[in-house]
């Protein structure tokens, strides 16, 4: 999808299709701008019961959508034009009850993690295991199905118990045959005694419990603690007065034979003829497995997300070494980006651009502002005077070095969205100036990115109260006063205000960071 393959069917695990299991039909698009690739999966699908329809491009997709409005869509992440995350997008835009499967290769997995962030369903690592495909579309498909009945039918559902709850099981059989005609959906409907007046075929097939043996019985065998609440009936009594209320959640319950169960479950009020609550009602599906594998996945990313934290420490660490520093400079550079970004995004125009994302690759890239260092000679480095003309245009393409290594590496990942070209910007532009005086390309306003001018602050405050060998280190009102003094000149005044705001805070951690430098010394 996207990438050229020696053996397209390497793409689909050919033992798939000969499974035993047949599949419930339910219509897909497909998506992708690999023929061949976009033929096999419409074979395979098709030849499981599938309705299949194709596209050849994101834009041609949506536009298929539009007008075939199928159960599930599969998508390449990767196309040209229009990619996956922006079909994802506009697919949830026209209908948001529709699965989109998203499909990445294994080096990838950012990507992913986006899209899943983002409402996708789920997706598929290349290269795709046919029986994986199938049971994913499955899901999604049941997915889709549970969505499109609590949307189209919630409200019947509602009228008809309300009119009749306990004899509802009984007396109403075309109702019956409805809700129990979603196998692998969960309809149950108790009173608040927690007594079950209704148990579908849906929850017989999840929890092993057949009507007969739960009608009647208190719900609370689902749970391992009875002495849990039934989940939702609280809210709903909170929340009488809304009609049309449901509350959706995952909860934890127990089969029949002892397997514990995660299900998404949504419950509503039931009420009588006269507007009286009489009861709960619950959809229920499966996704045990789902939560299983997204909180592997989760566990994963933020193993390697810890991983590069520290191989990026590391690097750093390792520059910074040839210039004196200590592993605690870096430390607190990273504190005082944290406080800053904290007290900017408090700001109104400051808040969509400092996302958790942007705040967490910020914080772990400041260390590598100036890593461009190592490109500098010793004779430089450790000058033990104040840099003459000469020297300071030595030094100052520390910048230079650093930011092209960084730019390089990012270019060489190609990712658009790599931590790596926040880490570029950095060290490119966090001696740039507010005025454009600084360097190394005398940028002005907001022209210098956002990191560059966070990462400024927080390097001009620990160079000025931290010990050099050409100056004493100042104390926090000196530099403090430096700072405000400098505002609109070489800061940003916004950031000066939140630098203001946060003095405490910077006063804390250049004192602990003090303290231990000290200690590091003896």
């Amino acid at each position: 999808m996207g990438e050229e393959s020696r053996d397209p069917w390497e793409l689909v695990d050919r033992g798939a299709g000969n499974s035993d299991t047949r599949m419930s039909t339910g219509s897909v698009l497909a998506i992708d701008d690999d023929q061949t690739t976009l033929g096999i999966l419409r074979d395979l699908l098709d030849l499981n019961g599938f309705r299949v329809v194709t596209a050849s491009e994101g834009r041609k997709g949506i536009e298929t959508f539009s007008h075939d409005r199928t159960d599930l869509v599969i998508t390449d992440i990767r196309m040209p034009g229009m990619d996956g995350l922006e079909v994802l997008r506009q697919i949830r835009q026209i209908d948001e009850n529709v699965p989109v499967i998203l499909v990445t290769g294994h080096g990838d997995l950012e990507n992913a993690l986006r899209a899943l962030r983002r409402g996708a369903h789920d997706f598929l690592l290349k290269p795709i295991n046919g029986e994986i495909l199938l049971n994913t579309v499955q899901k999604g498909i049941d997915h889709c199905r549970l969505k499109r009945f609590e949307r189209d039918y919630l409200l019947l559902l509602e009228e008809q118990v309300r009119e009749r709850t306990k004899e509802l099981a009984t007396a109403n059989e075309f109702l019956q045959g409805i809700l129990d005609s979603s196998t692998r959906i969960s309809i149950v409907a108790t009173d608040f005694d927690r007594k079950v007046l209704f148990w579908n075929t849906g929850a017989e097939n999840i929890f092993g419990y057949t009507a007969a043996e739960m009608v009647g019985s208190s719900i609370t065998k689902l749970y391992s603690d009875n002495s849990l609440d039934y989940v939702g009936q609280e809210q709903i009594k909170e929340l009488m007065g809304d009609k049309r209320v449901t509350v959706q959640t995952n909860v934890e319950q127990r089969s029949k034979d002892g397997r514990l169960l995660t299900i998404s479950l949504a419950v509503s009020p039931m009420r009588d003829a006269s507007d009286r609550i009489r009861g709960v009602l619950g959809l229920g599906q499966d996704v045990t497995e789902q939560v299983r594998l997204h909180e592997e996945l989760l566990r994963s990313y933020r193993r390697i997300r810890r991983i590069q934290g520290a191989s990026i420490f590391a690097l750093a660490r390792l520059a910074e070494s040839r210039d004196g520093e200590t592993g605690f400079h870096l430390k607190r550079m990273q504190a005082y980006c944290q406080v800053l970004c904290e007290h900017l995004r408090k700001r109104e125009r400051y808040r969509p651009l400092l996302t958790e994302s942007f705040i967490e690759d910020l914080v772990q890239c400041s260390v590598l502002h100036d890593i461009g260092k190592v490109g500098i000679p010793d004779s430089i480095l450790f000058h033990p005077k104040k840099f003459g003309i000469n020297e300071f245009e030595i030094m100052k393409q520390h910048s230079i070095y650093g930011g092209k290594a960084l730019e390089d590496a990012a270019n060489e990942a190609g990712q658009k969205e790599s931590y790596l070209f926040l880490a570029r910007d950095i060290a490119y532009y966090h001696h740039e100036r507010w005025d454009g005086t600084g360097y190394p390309f005398g940028l002005k306003g907001e022209k210098i990115p956002l990191a560059a001018r966070i990462v400024a602050v927080a390097d001009v405050y620990d160079a000025l109260t931290t010990e050099r060998r050409y100056k004493r280190s100042y104390s926090h009102e000196e530099a403090k006063g430096i700072i405000i003094r400098d505002k609109d000149k070489h800061f940003d005044p916004e950031l000066v205000d939140a630098f203001i705001e946060a003095e405490w805070e910077f006063h804390r951690i250049r004192d602990e960071g003090s303290a231990k430098d000290t200690a590091a010394e003896a």
